[in-house]
């Protein structure tokens, strides 16, 4: 066991931490870093450039979030922040930690809906905002609404459309699955809906399990029925000729997806694979 540090050298809490972090971590080190240069807001380079040592304030509150990692607490909700396609943003307990696989649906959606005349898109669960966000900023033409059905994560995302300094993003508190518009007016919808199956939910990490919001995880039942329910309405929500485009599960679950749309006579089905080829997002074209 390393000792606490009786300093506030940032390189003697840097070994300290990595040290502690060592049992509960394979990445401990680079995780002590992130930490560190968040707690003092640089980069993990400058750290080992910093002349100035930490107060007793901050080696207090290093030392609690520390602890907190060990306890497998995500340390982007220690930290109150982390990064998605090239964006700061701000997270918290309410709202689900941007996933990198996550991009690859920005990538297809800034593809696909660049192209179309009208850039009117909408963004169903949008959490943190950060699809929302990140496509209004890759569009500028565009007009985005992120909704939400939690309005304490639509607080997180007002806060990161102010951070990336976008007027061309807005947010609305409504259940998706309550509310349908009386005619399309949407060009593009996105999701990445709850889509865990319940008898999934214990074979998740215990950080994503006992940490992120359930209700974003999970609809409680076999993790298809935003699905379902899109394939019903897609008509309702987008124009003809407009696209959805759904991040989907692994395993069965994008066959399982795909099916929904299946017989509802949409134009066009794909699925597209991430880096690992695994299927993880569907595309539809609505008729």
């Amino acid at each position: 066991m390393v000792t606490v540090p009786q300093d506030g050298q940032i390189t003697n809490w840097l070994h300290w931490s990595a040290a502690e972090l060592v049992h509960s971590l394979e990445d401990n080190k680079q995780e002590a870093e992130w930490l560190l240069s968040s707690l003092l807001n640089c980069s993990k380079s400058e750290l080992y450039l910093q002349k100035n040592e930490l107060s007793e304030k901050q080696c207090e509150l290093f030392q609690d979030w520390i602890s907190r990692r060990i306890k497998s607490e995500p340390a982007q909700y220690i930290a109150g922040w982390t990064e998605f396609y090239g964006h700061r943003f701000n997270v918290n307990k309410s709202v689900l930690i941007p996933r990198a696989e996550t991009e690859i649906l920005v990538d297809v959606a800034i593809y696909t809906l660049q192209e179309l005349e009208k850039h009117q898109i909408v963004d169903i669960g949008t959490g943190s905002g950060c699809i929302a966000i990140s496509v209004a900023a890759e569009i500028p033409s565009a007009s985005v609404l992120g909704l939400d059905i939690s309005p304490e994560a639509l607080v997180i995302a007002e806060e990161n459309a102010s951070i990336n300094k976008l007027l061309n993003v807005q947010f609305l508190q409504t259940d998706f699955l309550q509310f349908t518009p009386s005619e399309p007016v949407y060009d593009g919808l996105l999701m990445n809906p709850p889509y865990i199956p319940t008898n999934e939910m214990d074979t998740l990490m215990k950080e994503v399990r006992d940490y992120e919001p359930d209700l974003a995880l999970t609809d409680h039942e076999d993790g298809l029925t935003f699905y379902r329910h899109l394939a019903d309405t897609a008509q309702k929500w987008v124009h003809p000729g407009g696209w959805l485009i759904l991040e989907v599960g692994l395993g069965e679950h994008p066959q399982k997806a795909t099916a929904c749309f299946d017989t509802k006579g949409f134009a066009q089905l794909e699925l597209i694979a991430d880096f690992n080829t695994d299927d993880r997002i569907l595309k539809v074209q609505v008729v």
